[in-house]
């Protein structure tokens, strides 16, 4: 994942967000081999503060520097995006989405974001 690496380049010419929605890998839910080891373990956040908690720190864990922004108690940006359980969107000047990458981390496709990224910066 390049993230990073692709706002440190092109963060004066668009604006990057990442959105945090509902927890992936709740505690009490379905857990990934990597989470139990790197104990990485959260419920899923009940309230709109604890899943601003979790967020940051899921920024600070992974070391994100873009901003972050949370979705709602009620997964508004996750139901209308299907954001899980990651996806890079591009949204263009006219407010359309100019690239939908596919489902992550096997549809991860920095070199397509990053293609369409130029293409919308002209």
């Amino acid at each position: 994942m390049r993230l990073n690496e692709l706002y440190a380049r092109y963060k004066d010419q668009v604006q990057f967000f990442i959105v945090y929605i509902r927890e992936a890998h709740p505690a009490e839910g379905w857990q990934v081999p990597n989470n139990l080891i790197e104990d990485i373990l959260y419920n899923e956040p009940a309230t709109e503060d604890e899943r601003t908690q979790v967020a940051a720190a899921c920024q600070i864990g992974l070391d994100l520097h873009m901003p972050m922004l949370v979705d709602g108690i009620d997964n508004d940006v996750d139901k209308k995006y299907v954001g899980l359980p990651m996806r890079l969107f591009l949204v263009d000047g006219d407010g359309k989405i100019a690239y939908a990458g596919d489902k992550g981390p096997f549809g991860w496709d920095d070199e397509g974001f990053e293609a369409a990224l130029r293409q919308v910066i002209g």
